[in-house]
C-alpha cells in the first residue's frame, strides 16, 4: 500500500508541475525516487512509467490551457514559435530536454497552433528520457546529486539571479502585452478614421 501511495504521489507531483505549478520540486523528486528504488523501497520501472505519464498528462493540460488563452498566445516570442513550427516533432523533443525550455516549449507549441498529435510525438520520448536520466542519477549517485541540489538551493547568488530573471521576464511580458494592446487600439482608431472619411 505504501508503494502505491509513493507512485501516486510521484505521478501527481509531476502532473501538477508540468501543468503549470512551477514551484514544485519535480526534478529533485525524480532523483529521490531513484534513491528510493536503489534502497529497495520501490521499483525503478514503475517510478519511471508513473513519472513519465505525469509529465505527459501535465504538459497536455498546459498545452490545452495555453491554447484557450489569447493573451498567453500573443505573449510568446515569435522566434520560439517559429522554431517549433519549423522543426515540429524534433523541435518539441529537443527543447523538452533543455532545462529552462521545457515548459516554454509547451507554450510555444500551443501558441504556434501545432497539432496536439505532433506535440505528443515529441513530448512522450522526451518525458521518458528526462525522467529516466534523473531516476538513474538518483539510483546510482543520489546522495551526490541531492547534495549538489542542496548547495544550489541555499546559494544566495542563485536566489538573487533567479528573482532578477523572474522579474525581468514579468516586466518584458507586461511591456509586450501593453505594446500589442496599444498597437491594436491605434489600428482600430485608424480604421475608424478611414471609415469616417469614406
Amino acid at each position: 500500500m505504501t508503494a502505491l501511495l509513493f507512485y501516486a504521489g510521484l505521478f501527481a507531483l509531476l502532473t501538477l508541475e508540468e501543468a503549470g505549478v512551477f514551484l514544485l520540486p519535480g526534478d529533485i523528486s525524480l532523483v529521490a525516487a531513484g534513491m528510493q528504488a536503489a534502497q529497495g523501497g520501490s521499483l525503478l520501472v514503475i517510478s519511471w512509467l508513473c513519472a513519465s505519464a505525469g509529465m505527459v498528462i501535465g504538459s497536455t493540460i498546459l498545452f490545452h490551457a495555453v491554447g484557450t488563452s489569447d493573451r498567453l498566445e500573443r505573449a510568446m516570442p515569435e522566434r520560439v514559435v517559429n522554431l517549433v513550427k519549423r522543426h515540429h516533432v524534433w523541435g518539441v523533443f529537443l527543447a523538452r530536454l533543455v532545462p529552462g525550455l521545457r515548459n516554454a516549449t509547451v507554450f510555444a507549441a500551443s501558441a504556434s497552433n501545432l497539432p496536439y498529435r505532433v506535440f505528443l510525438w515529441g513530448l512522450v520520448p522526451a518525458a521518458l528520457i528526462w525522467s529516466g536520466v534523473l531516476l538513474m542519477a538518483g539510483y546510482f549517485g543520489g546522495d551526490a546529486v541531492l547534495s549538489l541540489f542542496g548547495h544550489l538551493h541555499h546559494s544566495r547568488v542563485l536566489k538573487v539571479v533567479s528573482l532578477a530573471l523572474l522579474l525581468g521576464v514579468a516586466v518584458l511580458l507586461f511591456v509586450r502585452l501593453q505594446r500589442e494592446d496599444n498597437s491594436e487600439s491605434t489600428k482600430g482608431r485608424i480604421e475608424a478614421a478611414t471609415a469616417k472619411e469614406a
